[in-house]
């Protein structure tokens, strides 16, 4: 084979084979490029959710301290915590950390079913101090899970309030069950 013609196919040899690696090289850096989006927009939507969560909790902190404060709470200030106790819900939807996402479940139902976190027959100041407890106990989770350290165990004050009311729901189930009895 003549020299020209020989170098000829190398050169074209080697522009196939850089072009085909040049494809290669797009197709896989496309490729990380969704994949390093795709994080991007999963971590804004745990970001998200996870500022949701901590703006309800402080709105509820807010309407308690008004209905204990001698401020005025408003007409339906229960309505309204109730509503924060929804939207502490949906964010708890998105929030991927397992433990994190259990312990909002459990601060929505108490926040939600606040009259029940003192014993049977407390009075407002010490439905008050459990309901602060829960709230401040979960401040100090969302502060754990945001500097990225571990998710703090409960509270002595936190698993009381929880028990109070892991008793008063039984008792409604209890209840319940007695009454569809009755109706049998």
């Amino acid at each position: 084979m003549q020299p020209e013609v020989l170098s000829g196919l190398i050169g074209f040899g080697g522009a196939v084979v850089g072009a085909g690696a040049a494809i290669v090289g797009t197709a896989i850096q496309q490729n990380h490029a969704k994949k390093m989006a795709k994080a991007e927009r999963e971590a804004d939507r745990q970001d998200t959710a996870f500022d949701t969560a901590v703006q309800a909790v402080f709105a509820a902190q807010d309407l308690f301290r008004r209905r204990w404060g001698g401020r005025p709470a408003g007409e339906g200030w229960e309505q309204k915590v109730i509503s924060e106790t929804d939207r502490l819900r949906l964010a708890m939807i998105t929030i991927a950390q397992p433990e994190l996402r259990q312990r909002l479940k459990e601060v929505s139902e108490m926040l939600r079913y606040w009259e029940h976190l003192a014993p049977f027959g407390a009075d407002d100041p010490d439905r008050h101090r459990a309901v602060q407890r829960v709230i401040d106990h979960m401040l100090d989770v969302f502060g754990a899970y945001r500097s990225g350290g571990a998710i703090p165990p409960r509270s002595k004050e936190y698993a009381e309030a929880k028990g109070n009311l892991d008793t008063w729901i039984e008792e409604m189930e209890d209840q319940e069950a007695r009454e569809q009895e009755g109706q049998r």
